[in-house]
């Protein structure tokens, strides 16, 4: 007999061997994909065959929405192949809560042949169609993938230091998916399938929003990524192996420098310009892109004056809560806007102003430093996560403000069908940032996040079309230099952990990578704000 401790719940007993599928139809569970045993994630068919502690994995959960998304995928994927054989699915980047990506076949991909494959999906979907999981050798999988003529997939497997893949069978057709999915298509309750820029938009949401400005930015990193040959998780680790690290980050810094000085010039072209507001989400570099921003327009013969808006948030004791009782950070209403409302009225006037100054650690702000002024021939720079909402700058007319909005976009993907997200580049930052200079631990920074992200959905994407520029602060090299820094964090978080799951999820995805020296990266770098040693740093 096998006893289960079920989070939330009273303990379960039952026969060895008995599924968790089988489980939650005892325990009248209908709402679930999947569990959780002793940390490790399993789908539904998974035979429970020791004690430990469970929890069950529910649709609506960010696990849950994983799976479901991993499934969708390669429900599109088999329908395709059904319906093209010599198609090639390529999902490349998010977008409005769904997934952009193409399909290359003979002739070009149209919107009657999105419909064909629609439809399929849907009779996949009502055939409830099983996906049937099998753990073999990953050379076994590598050379499996090989022969299917699915180079990347193999490459990918052949650098992972794991010993054992999952290999999923749909229709008769192989795949390998960066998680656990689904046990047949038929958990797939909705979906949408639309035409979209030569390709296709997929996603479990029913109404598609239109994001041209970020869809253009997506796009043109595509582009990057495979004219440098860095498009997979695979190619990138084998340039390093190559021993040409130095060289992808100084291609990575030049194309910053490169997109500042263009960013630049559409500034200045704009005369009566006197505040720019810099707005993204969290860990997307706004600190360190500002500072270089006003170094580029100090090069152009202006005199800039950067402005945070952290350092405006009530002290932590003020800060409204969210219903659990703990802080809403995210909330703009965590801002004193009277106060920087009349700071920024009092700079643009010409007035001596003291500027305050938030200590994360503390939870207050202090107004240590002297007075500043803003000279008529000066230039605000204001960067904050609500920068871009119109109440921050309400009291500014359109004709004198700039807005650009930036985020660290990667284009960098497992494979042609597994996408890292971009959620995760940020997330990795964060958790970076907070241990070395924010005074929190990892296991709090992923205990945040869902908040974080959920304020974001909020406050920030509502106003990202918005800006009139975009800037994509991701670099390729990234992901290596972090696991350097990060892994050694990660590993020490133990299985009673609460957010050993999640934690253990990052510290798989960074596994696919080989390490990189934190100290070839420049220290103008963007990516020093997260790892230390930024010539930015106060």
């Amino acid at each position: 007999m096998i006893t289960l401790k079920i989070k939330n719940q009273e303990e379960m007993t039952f026969s060895s061997g008995t599924t968790i599928l089988e489980l939650a139809k005892k325990a009248q569970k209908e709402d679930v994909v999947g569990g959780i045993l002793n940390g490790k994630v399993h789908d539904l068919n998974y035979p429970l065959c020791k004690n430990g502690s469970f929890e069950w994995i529910y649709r609506k959960s960010a696990i849950g929405a994983l799976m479901l998304e991993r499934t969708l995928s390669f429900i599109l994927i088999v329908a395709v192949k059904e319906c093209f054989p010599n198609a090639q699915v390529h999902i490349q980047h998010t977008l409005a809560s769904g997934l952009y990506g193409t399909i290359e076949k003979t002739s070009p991909l149209t919107e009657a042949d999105i419909t064909i494959i629609r439809k399929k999906m849907e009779q996949i979907i009502a055939n409830q169609t099983p996906i049937v999981r099998r753990v073999v050798r990953k050379e076994e999988a590598a050379d499996h993938f090989e022969k299917l003529g699915m180079h990347d997939k193999a490459e990918l497997l052949r650098q992972r230091t794991s010993l054992k893949s999952s290999i999923y069978r749909c229709m008769g057709y192989d795949d390998y998916f960066y998680g656990v999915m689904a046990i047949h298509a038929g958990m797939i309750d909705h979906f949408t399938l639309l035409f979209y820029q030569q390709g296709f938009w997929l996603s479990r949401k029913p109404v598609f929003i239109d994001q041209p400005k970020l869809f253009s930015v997506f796009q043109r990193f595509e582009r990057l990524g495979q004219e440098n040959g860095i498009s997979f998780a695979w190619q990138l680790n084998q340039k390093i192996k190559e021993g040409r690290l130095t060289e992808i980050i100084q291609i990575n810094e030049q194309r910053i420098q490169h997109d500042l000085d263009a960013l630049t010039e559409q500034i200045i072209r704009q005369k009566e310009l006197k505040v720019i507001l810099i707005a993204g989400p969290s860990s997307a570099g706004k600190t360190t892109f500002s500072r270089r921003l006003a170094q580029c327009l100090k090069k152009a013969g202006h005199q800039p004056l950067t402005l945070s808006m952290d350092d405006f948030f009530k002290n932590r004791v003020e800060s409204p809560r969210l219903p659990d009782g703990s802080y809403d950070y995210e909330n703009i209403e965590c801002l004193e806007l009277d106060l920087f409302n009349h700071t920024v009225l009092s700079l643009l006037s010409g007035k001596a102003t003291v500027l305050p100054v938030y200590s994360f650690q503390e939870g207050i702000k202090t107004w240590p430093n002297p007075p500043v002024s803003l000279h008529e021939n000066e230039i605000l720079i204001i960067e904050g996560i609500h920068a871009l909402n119109p109440r921050s700058s309400s009291i500014i007319e359109d004709s004198f403000k700039i807005k650009i909005y930036i985020n660290a976009l990667t284009h960098l993907n497992y494979d042609t069908h597994n996408r890292i997200p971009t959620s995760d580049y940020r997330l990795i930052r964060r958790m970076t940032r907070d241990f070395q200079f924010r005074g929190r631990s990892v296991s709090e920074t992923i205990e945040s996040w869902p908040k974080v992200r959920d304020g974001e959905d909020r406050y920030i994407y509502p106003y990202q079309e918005e800006a009139d520029a975009l800037f994509n602060t991701s670099m390729d090299y990234e992901l290596p230099v972090l696991k350097h820094v990060l892994m050694p964090l990660l590993d020490q978080i133990s299985l009673d952990d609460p957010q050993y799951i999640e934690a253990n999820r990052i510290r798989k995805l960074l596994a696919y990578f080989v390490e990189g020296e934190p100290d070839l990266v420049p220290e103008d770098s963007i990516l020093k704000e997260f790892i230390g040693g930024s010539i930015f740093s106060e």
